[in-house]
């Protein structure tokens, strides 16, 4: 449900006219340098995110009836 409404306003917003952040030279503009410790940062919440994507597999095997 979550998802569907982070979908529903970007649509929103994108037909409102509100599209200047998608331009490539905003998107991807680096106007400081990262520092060491928001590298790591960025790396500990990629490993986050990829160890929920891990564990799916294990929750998945738990469900005994999923029709029900």
């Amino acid at each position: 449900m979550a998802l569907g409404l982070i979908i529903v306003v970007g649509l929103v917003q994108i037909f409102k006219g509100n599209y200047e952040a998608l331009a490539p030279s905003v998107a991807f503009s680096m106007e400081r340098t990262p520092t060491v410790g928001q590298i790591a940062l960025a790396f500990l919440q990629a490993s986050f995110a990829f160890s929920g994507w891990n564990f799916l597999n294990y929750v998945t095997e738990e469900v005994v009836e999923p029709r029900r």
